[in-house]
């Protein structure tokens, strides 16, 4: 057997094409989102992350944020 799709109308399932499965057969339903209704996380509004600054190897990043002291 194959994972088949389908599509919910008025409560019944609708498959794609047709199956040759036994009468009986368990099936495991796992809804997938539509295109249109997924939440792209592109669609988020911009994170103001402050200022940006070049690196170099005296700026020791990892001791500033560990400093608590810092705003």
């Amino acid at each position: 057997m194959r994972t088949m799709t389908a599509t919910l109308h008025n409560g019944r399932l609708e498959l794609a094409e047709p199956v040759d499965w036994p009468e009986g057969t368990r099936v495991q339903v796992t809804p997938v989102a539509d295109s249109l209704q997924r939440v792209d996380w592109l669609s988020l509004p911009p994170l103001d992350v402050g200022e940006f600054r070049e690196l170099s190897t005296e700026v020791d990043l990892l001791a500033e944020m560990l400093d608590d002291s810092r705003p």
